[in-house]
């Protein structure tokens, strides 16, 4: 049945191998878009913004990771996720983040002094990301 094919995803930064398991499809913040990689598409290299990654696994269960841009690489039997950062929801500290998406927002709101804006916006992107997979942690009783 073609809807139980899988391909390998790994996601890698520079501090860590973040994962490395079958997944049915994997859903991309992309710089021209969100994108969608299904098995056997076709060997392709995606620029991707801060966001989150959608991985749908085998057992039709959803997982995001948080990825602080990179690429996104696929092969015939593997997609790779080059990313400058990547966590889990367990991972993020929604504290820490609300307070840099607030720096982030203050720093583009802020018109007077002389900020870099490309710098702000893809920290406040960041920021949004870490919140948007956070929330998707269950919560404990």
């Amino acid at each position: 049945m073609a809807g139980d094919k899988t391909f390998q995803l790994e996601i890698l930064t520079l501090q860590k191998a973040c994962l490395r398991e079958p997944v049915k499809f994997v859903v991309a913040p992309g710089q021209e878009g969100v994108f969608e990689i299904l098995p056997g598409h076709a060997p392709f290299v995606f620029a991707l913004k801060p966001g989150a990654l959608r991985l749908h696994l085998p057992d039709n269960q959803d997982r995001h990771i948080a990825v602080g841009g990179g690429f996104l690489v696929v092969q015939p039997e593997q997609t790779t996720v080059l990313a400058r950062s990547a966590e889990r929801p367990e991972e993020i500290d929604k504290a820490r983040a609300e307070r840099a998406k607030e720096r982030a927002e203050a720093r583009l709101a802020d018109k007077t002094s002389a900020i870099d804006s490309a710098r702000a916006t893809a920290a406040l992107q960041r920021a949004l990301a870490r919140l948007k997979v956070a929330s998707y942690l269950p919560v404990s009783p």
